[in-house]
């Protein structure tokens, strides 16, 4: 059964499209982000997949992306300063409606890319709300580059409008993630399935231009995602499952990923697991082997 809803986004720049798919009987909730420029549509093949092995599923539409953008103008834009803050509290709202609805179910969260850095936020933020265990999917490190990319969005922002959306601001962003690949499109990088890569191109939905201020907050969220701080919060008994394409080049190439490993190993967490997937790029559900990744996905979850 799906069932929709919506509650104002906490950027308090539109409402949010959510919904809940739930299988006749379950014992685990999984509560997802999805990451940027995409939409929980996206996701329905692995929501079925979860259903089939009795795991419900809460999603919602990203803040200004899919079914929770109202005006196409402001898609990737989060408000005029902070708006991460807010994605991070949408995800915290929703995961409150799932356990609020499914009070003696086991809840796990997830986040995919941008969502990672939002999902690991939560967690970090929020460590008794209840949740058993984490998945932060196709994830990194922090970005070299983070403090001048914060820096310039910013100036940009403040010239050009916080809706602003720059073609330069992205190609400085994201134009090195193509390097090494077919070239046969821009985002080739995503998966090697190049019929879900043509889908994706294909869809207004998908792919899309940041607004400067949100990649002011996408940069702000991957900032803090990896801080010492986080690391400090973060429960040291949270089972946590890291999991990335090797060839993914948010990671870089899967390094960054590494690194959150070995350093939350270095800081106690005794529950971390992390599965790299050989010559997969950055969306593993969505790779030519995404049946073992969705199985594996469920196998954790069913051991946690």
């Amino acid at each position: 059964m799906k069932k929709e809803y919506t509650f104002p986004s906490n950027t308090g720049v539109c409402d949010i499209h959510a919904c809940a798919y739930l299988p006749e009987s379950f014992d685990t909730v999984l509560v997802i982000n999805h990451g940027m420029a995409e939409h929980q549509e996206r996701y329905l093949g692995f929501i079925e997949y979860l259903n089939k092995n009795g795991i419900a599923v809460y999603m919602h539409d990203m803040a200004n992306h899919g079914k929770s953008n109202q005006n196409f103008d402001e898609s990737g834009w989060f408000g005029e300063k902070d708006g991460y803050k807010g994605l991070i509290l949408d995800l915290k709202q929703n995961f409150d409606i799932a356990k609020k609805e499914n009070p003696d179910k086991k809840l796990i969260v997830m986040g995919h890319s941008m969502g990672s850095f939002i999902c690991r936020c939560f967690t970090a933020e929020y460590p008794d709300e209840g949740f058993s265990g984490a998945i932060y999917m196709g994830t990194g490190d922090a970005n070299p580059i983070a403090g001048m990319g914060d820096k310039i969005s910013a100036l940009m922002a403040k010239i050009k409008g916080s809706k602003h959306k720059s073609k330069l601001l992205d190609k400085i962003t994201f134009g090195s993630y193509g390097k090494g690949f077919e070239g046969r499109t821009n985002f080739d990088w995503l998966t090697r399935d190049s019929a879900i890569v043509d889908k994706y191109i294909a869809d207004k939905y998908c792919g899309f231009l940041f607004s400067v201020q949100g990649m002011n907050d996408l940069v702000k969220v991957n900032i803090a995602s990896n801080t010492d701080e986080w690391y400090a919060k973060l429960p040291k008994d949270l089972k946590i499952l890291l999991t990335s394409g090797e060839e993914d080049p948010v990671g870089p190439k899967a390094q960054g990923i590494k690194n959150i490993n070995d350093k939350l190993v270095k800081t106690g967490h005794t529950n971390v697991t992390l599965k790299l997937y050989p010559n997969c790029r950055h969306e593993i559900l969505n790779e030519i082997n995404r049946d073992e990744v969705m199985a594996d996905i469920v196998n954790w979850i069913k051991a946690v």
